[in-house]
């Protein structure tokens, strides 16, 4: 649900002179990969924090060398009380961070999405490599009070559990997906046609066991894909009914597939139509459980979420509803 609904504010010297004014004493802590896309993700660091300083605010870096010194350096400003709005600066696993680091508290996250696929962004409409107006949009949101509470997933496995916002695969999506993040070329879509012609090179289908809110279906499986939104890979419509305030989750699964049948599949994920597809099930609930089951086909591939690793099977998967404040 929206909170305080204001009308979009277009980024005029008003509302940037009244952004300065407001923002005078607010604490935001501005996360970013400053090793990232050959040294993008330190400028466009920069570029926000200089922006943030221009509108008055105090800036609490919490920059890293990696994610886990992102995510440890936030959670211990949050755990504080230090902040009063985290800004996360990057694509979806950048995002992710953020999830990991709010979810369940009420400090709100601007996104200022800057990354390769960008899916999140894509889904609550926010602005797309364009730093000033993202900048923007999440200062006067969040002095406007308008804040957005958001369902988000928490999944827990043997290593521990997680947080995630987007879509948490465990089929040849999460396959491709791990692959795509090892590949260096081609950009964008390009990457991620790649690196699924890769997997389904050795492919073959997963045994698996998915229960929903109590209800159990077994076998072989190609894709399954629990989704909060829609988008994945950078535009894909995974999940096209999913929402975000709902208390569900969208939970699509594929049954076993011959290596052509995926890839008359794939071109029909960028306009939803794939739910529609032979062998395409869309189911929704609040708890889903996926275990393997050898007896029915090869071991799971690793689980994935917002583009980031999560674990193996099994796993326990919840929708948490309005557990996210973001700035929309």
């Amino acid at each position: 649900m929206l909170r305080h609904v204001t009308p979009h504010i277009r980024p005029t010297t008003s509302s940037h002179r009244n952004a300065q004014a407001g923002c005078v004493g607010m604490r935001i802590g501005v996360a970013s990969n400053p090793s990232s896309g050959a040294g993008r993700g330190a400028r466009y660091g920069t570029q926000v924090r200089s922006l943030l300083a221009v509108y008055g605010a105090t800036i609490v870096e919490l920059s890293g060398r990696n994610a886990a010194e992102c995510l440890a350096a936030a959670r211990s400003e949050v755990l504080a009380g230090n902040l009063d709005a985290l800004f996360v600066v990057g694509g979806d696993g950048m995002v992710h961070i953020g999830v990991e680091a709010l979810a369940g508290t009420h400090v709100p996250l601007g996104i200022i999405s800057v990354g390769s696929g960008n899916d999140i962004a894509r889904e609550f409409g926010l602005p797309i490599r364009n730093v000033p107006r993202a900048v923007h949009r999440a200062v006067t949101a969040l002095l406007a009070g308008r804040s957005r509470a958001t369902d988000t997933i928490e999944v827990t496995h043997r290593s521990g559990n997680a947080h995630a916002l987007a879509v948490l695969s465990a089929g040849i999506d999460a396959a491709t997906n791990l692959r795509t993040n090892q590949l260096t070329w081609p950009k964008g879509n390009l990457r991620y046609a790649r690196a699924l012609f890769q997997c389904l090179t050795e492919f073959s289908p997963y045994g698996l066991e998915v229960e929903v809110d109590g209800k159990v279906a077994s076998g072989a499986a190609t894709l399954v894909a629990a989704a909060n939104t829609r988008f994945v890979g950078g535009g894909m419509n995974i999940a096209p009914s999913a929402r975000t305030d709902d208390g569900l989750l969208d939970i699509i699964i594929a049954r076993a597939m011959s290596v052509p049948e995926i890839v008359s599949l794939f071109p029909l994920l960028y306009g939803g139509r794939h739910i529609h597809a032979k062998g395409v099930h869309l189911l929704r609930g609040q708890h889903i459980r996926i275990n393997a089951k050898p007896s029915a086909g090869a071991p799971a591939p690793t689980a994935m979420a917002d583009g980031e690793i999560i674990g193996e099977v099994p796993l326990n998967i919840y929708c948490r509803p309005g557990s996210l404040e973001l700035l929309v």
